[in-house]
């Protein structure tokens, strides 16, 4: 096969070779093209030609955007002009095809592409949370590449004694997806109890799911939440009774409804009031006729008194389900997402997000203090942790050891900070109820789907447990 001697004879056959390559514009002095492996990996370059090509090299020009961070650009270009340049010492019209077959070559076979700026500061998130650990081990955390062909990386968090590793794998189609998942995680190590593993594992993944629907990472991250939230979520019975009082159309529909039972109601008494006469007859009355008809009337109105009922009662918990779904808006627990009018939820980019939520968790976790005792959450030997969550197996005095250590068990609220269990049961089951946590920045109310998050109820356990107090008090006194 010969080789071309001209430019344009070199652009055509890089052309053919290439049909991926979508040339823009092209002149026997530049060329302007893009490649594209998926929406969200494009790529675009400009090559100059010298007056004396091709014994001299082409430049190479790669267009920053969104994909090509200028850290990428810079990368690229020097490897693509270095091409050329080895390419100019033969002084054969090749030098097109042999920049465009490594530029694909690039894109195709490096999954993190699209997600090179994230990378790229994740790194530094993990490396800036090294410097600012307080921890006396030679273990720091790490962010390594294991394979860009495969889109793989490994996450390893080391925090004083407790560690927490997983690998993060990259889709092809990244932000968007076509395996399932944009972005993969597994668990590989930890020495934290499984329950508090699963919590970070799932919120973590959790936040890629939503973040694929469109979402921004601080709705995904307020959406994550896996503590559920309460029946009774901040609902006031006094402001819920204010509200009803809303006039809407679909009131004025009720009113009117009611209106008409009352009235068939109240026609229904008089017919079972009324005297039946027989025809033809001097006040003569037809007992069997009347006590059929008085019958019927009674049925009718238990039958409609019943249909009223039910109709109240679904009434009534549609309109506390639409107050409780006000209350969650308004206390910013989370916030819905709706898609622009005729158009679509575009995927968003989730690595950075993932290993940032991994990384705060992880490092809050173990040095966050509990905001009813200000002691530290977590124990200093990973074992006495496994004890309270009674995932480590003990025998003898180290069962009473382990029921004592449970009362300081770990526990987090719907929030997101940590208790201790005993003392998150004194903060929610004693007076005064309903208090905002006391965490700097937090301020929302304590909820855990382990005690009631209706303040009545809290109240009459409270009043209940204090009265058997007084009774135990009282019988004490005969002794």
């Amino acid at each position: 096969m010969s080789l071309p001697s001209s430019i344009s004879e070199e652009v055509n056959e890089a052309k053919g070779l290439f049909p991926c390559v979508h040339v823009i514009t092209s002149t026997p002095s530049f060329l302007i093209a893009t490649y594209e492996r998926t929406p969200y990996t494009r790529i675009k370059m400009t090559l100059t030609f010298p007056g004396d090509y091709p014994s001299h090299p082409l430049a190479v020009n790669v267009e920053q955007s969104a994909s090509v961070p200028p850290g990428l650009k810079r990368k690229l270009e020097k490897e693509l002009n270095g091409l050329a340049s080895e390419k100019a010492e033969l002084g054969h019209f090749d030098q097109v095809r042999t920049v465009w077959e490594r530029l694909i070559s690039f894109v195709d076979t490096n999954l993190f592409f699209p997600c090179w700026k994230e990378l790229k500061k994740s790194l530094e998130l993990v490396q800036k949370s090294n410097a600012s650990a307080k921890t006396s081990t030679s273990k720091q955390s790490t962010l390594s590449i294991i394979s860009e062909s495969k889109g793989v990386i490994k996450l390893s968090l080391h925090n004083e004694a407790y560690r927490y590793s997983c690998k993060l794998t990259i889709d092809p189609a990244y932000p968007d997806f076509s395996t399932g998942k944009s972005c993969q995680l597994q668990l590989q190590t930890t020495n934290l109890p499984a329950s508090i593993e699963k919590m970070i594992t799932s919120q973590a993944e959790e936040i890629v799911r939503r973040m694929q629907e469109g979402l921004s990472s601080e709705r995904a991250l307020q959406m994550s939440n896996p503590i559920k939230v309460p029946k009774n979520f901040h609902l006031n019975t006094e402001e819920f009774k204010a509200n009803k009082g809303r006039l809407t159309n679909e009131t004025i529909q009720n009113i009117k409804h009611d209106t008409e039972a009352l009235k068939k109601v109240a026609d229904l008494r008089k017919t079972e009031a009324a005297a039946v006469r027989a025809p033809g007859d001097n006040g003569y009355v037809d007992m069997k006729a009347l006590a059929k008809e008085r019958k019927d009337a009674r049925r009718k109105i238990h039958k409609l008194t019943e249909e009223e009922r039910a109709a109240d009662a679904k009434l009534e918990e549609k309109e506390q389900q639409e107050m409780l779904e006000e209350k969650k808006k308004s206390a910013g627990y989370y916030d819905l997402y709706d898609a622009p009018p005729g158009g679509t939820i575009d995927p968003q980019p989730c690595l950075l997000v993932v290993v940032t939520f991994l990384v705060d968790i992880t490092t809050a976790l173990i040095e966050r203090k509990c905001p009813k005792c200000q002691e530290k959450v977590l124990p200093k030997d990973p074992h006495d942790l496994s004890l309270m969550y009674g995932s480590a197996s003990v025998h003898g005095k180290e069962k009473d050891i382990a029921k004592e250590k449970k009362k300081m068990r770990p526990m987090r609220t719907f929030c997101g900070c940590w208790y201790h269990k005993a003392c998150l049961n004194a903060f929610l089951t004693e007076p005064p109820f309903g208090l905002e946590c006391p965490t700097e920045n937090c301020g929302r109310r304590v909820f855990h789907p382990d005690w009631p998050g209706d303040i009545k109820q809290l109240e009459r356990e409270w009043a209940a447990k204090q009265a058997r107090l007084r009774e135990i008090e009282d019988a004490m006194l005969f002794l």
